[in-house]
C-alpha cells in the first residue's frame, strides 16, 4: 500500500458498532491496521515500535480515505469469509509468478525495472530474479531438445527445479552468472548440465528424477567433489555418491561423538550396575566395537602412509 496506494480489490466490510458513528471492522482488519501505521498511528504495546515504507506520495490520498461495505447479512458474510479465506485465496505457484512477471516486464530485466516490480509485487529482487531465471531455464532447454514438458514425472515440477537451482553450487555447475537476468541464462558451453540437471530433478515418465527439495545438502556436497559427482552420474545414487565427500566424514564424526557422549554420561552409574548381566553384556560388545574402530583406523593410516612414500 506505501507503494500502490490502496487498490480497490477486496471490500472492507463493518456493521455498526455499540457506539453511534462507529464500525467493527469484519474483514480488512490487517488492511486497517496498515492504513493507520502508515497515517501516523502507533501500536502502544510497549515494544518497539515498527518502521513503516516511505509513502509514494502519488498515492497518498488513497490511505487517508476507504470505502466501506456496511449491510451484510450473517448468510452472506459467511459464505464470502469462507470463498475468501477458506476456500479459494492461495498463493499463486512460482511458476505462476515467473511467467507474470515475463509477461509484464517484457525483456527489461534490469535492476531498476525489476526492483520497481518487486516492490510493487510485494517480493524482492533476488526472489524475483529466481523466478525469472528457472523459467527462462527451462524454455532454453526445450529449444535446445533437452527437455519436453510433456514427458515430465509428474505435471508439477516447476517449484523442485526453482529450489534446487537457488543452491549456488548448482549455479555455478550450470554456468549461472549473477546480475542481471539473460533470456538464455545458462551459457552453451553449459547446455549438457542443464539437460542431466533437468533429468535429475525433473525426470521423465520412463525415468524418475533423483533429487527433491530437501535434497539440497546432501547435492551440493556432491557437486562439489569431482569423484562423487563422477559416482552419482553413473550409478544415479545420491546416497552412494555422499560415501566420496565430506558429508560422509561429518556424519560419522558426529555419530562418534555421541556415543562418546553417552559413554561419559554412563560412567557415574557405572560402579553400581557393573555386576548386572545387561550391563556386562553392552560393555563387552562396546569393547569389540572400540577393537574394529582402532583396527580400521590403523588400517588407514597405513594406506596413507603409502601413498605418501610413493
Amino acid at each position: 500500500m506505501a507503494v500502490s496506494g490502496v487498490i480497490g480489490g477486496d471490500p472492507v466490510i463493518a456493521r455498526p458498532a455499540d457506539k453511534k458513528g462507529e464500525y467493527y471492522v469484519v474483514e480488512g482488519n490487517r488492511r486497517l491496521a496498515a492504513l493507520k501505521i502508515l497515517n501516523g498511528g502507533r501500536i502502544g504495546d510497549g515494544k518497539p515500535e515498527p518502521t513503516p515504507p516511505p509513502v509514494n506520495q502519488k498515492f497518498a490520498d488513497t490511505l487517508k480515505k476507504v470505502n466501506i461495505q456496511t449491510g451484510w447479512d450473517q448468510a452472506r458474510l459467511d459464505a464470502y469469509l469462507g470463498y475468501k479465506h477458506v476456500t479459494a485465496a492461495r498463493e499463486w505457484t512460482p511458476e505462476a509468478k515467473a511467467k507474470f512477471v515475463l509477461l509484464r516486464c517484457g525483456e527489461d530485466f534490469s535492476d531498476s525495472n525489476l526492483s520497481d516490480f518487486a516492490r510493487r509485487l510485494g517480493t524482492n529482487l533476488p526472489t524475483l530474479r529466481r523466478w525469472l531465471v528457472a523459467f527462462l531455464a527451462l524454455k532454453q532447454a526445450e529449444t535446445e531438445g533437452k527437455f519436453d514438458p510433456e514427458k515430465a514425472y509428474q505435471r508439477r515440477f516447476f517449484g523442485t527445479f526453482y529450489t534446487l537451482l537457488g543452491s549456488q553450487q548448482v549455479q555455478d555447475f550450470l554456468g549461472l552468472k549473477s546480475g542481471v537476468p539473460a533470456k538464455t541464462p545458462v551459457p552453451h558451453d553449459h547446455i549438457e548440465q542443464l539437460g542431466e540437471f533437468i533429468g535429475w530433478v525433473i525426470g521423465t515418465k520412463e525415468v524418475p528424477p533423483l533429487l527433491n527439495s530437501r535434497s539440497q545438502q546432501k547435492f551440493d556436497f556432491v557437486l562439489a567433489s569431482p569423484s562423487a559427482l563422477q559416482y552419482f552420474r553413473a550409478k544415479r545414487s545420491l546416497e552412494g555418491a555422499l560415501l566420496y565427500t565430506e558429508f560422509n566424514s561429518g556424519q560419522t564424526a558426529e555419530k562418534l561423538m555421541n556415543a562418546a557422549y553417552t559413554i561419559e554420561e554412563c560412567l557415574p552409574k557405572i560402579f553400581d550396575v557393573r555386576d548386572d548381566a545387561r550391563v556386562v553384556s553392552a560393555i563387552e560388545s562396546l569393547d569389540r566395537a572400540f577393537e574394529k574402530l582402532k583396527l580400521n583406523t590403523a588400517q588407514s593410516q597405513t594406506r596413507v602412509a603409502r601413498k605418501r612414500t610413493r
